[in-house]
């Protein structure tokens, strides 16, 4: 199983690092990153509802778990599926799940009226080009990384797939370890 580092050390997200917004331009790393943060959740045991762009995201979770079960625990919705996950993050039996949503740019209003009122949430993909920038913006996220530039912050120092990683506690480079 991959690792997130964090400044060269092993990152286990807690809760107290809910919400997460993770903000990266196609080819930064960041789908990635955040398909690796949701399969160690999974193995922290954490249940998870996860809407994404594109089935590859599943794909990738399932090639990181090596063959081992997860549909007991984790939910897998595609932009074709979004009434579903919407039934699926208001239906009480989901209420302790921690939500993904990766290529914030594919989708509306609606999905972010429901999810933002949610803490246990990640979003992820490129802020500049999703249609709630403003709202999402609006949000105290507790946990802020970024595989691109964004607005007047600029992260030159970073390589191809890294990220900027910034909650209360912790501050500095981020990226996939793999196994």
């Amino acid at each position: 199983m991959n690792k997130i580092l964090v400044n060269q050390e092993e990152l286990n997200l807690t809760e107290k690092d809910f919400p997460v917004l993770i903000h990266g331009e196609e080819g930064s790393g960041a789908s990635l990153y955040t398909v690796t943060l949701a399969v160690n959740l999974f193995s922290q045991g954490f249940p998870i509802v996860f809407l994404c762009g594109y089935p590859m995201a599943e794909e990738e979770f399932k090639k990181q778990l090596a063959g081992a079960s997860y549909q007991d625990k984790v939910i897998f919705y595609t932009k074709e599926k979004v009434s579903e996950f919407k039934e699926s993050v208001i239906n009480p039996i989901n209420s302790q799940r921690i939500i993904f949503v990766k290529n914030i740019e594919l989708f509306e209003k609606d999905v972010f009226d429901l999810i933002l009122l949610k803490n246990k949430i990640i979003l992820s993909g490129d802020l500049n080009r999703c249609v709630c920038k403003k709202q999402i913006l609006s949000t105290k996220f507790n946990t802020k990384i970024f595989f691109s530039s964004f607005d007047n912050m600029a992260f030159s120092v970073l390589r191809k797939y890294e990220g900027f990683f910034v909650s209360d506690g912790l501050k500095g480079a981020t990226k996939v370890k793999f196994e």
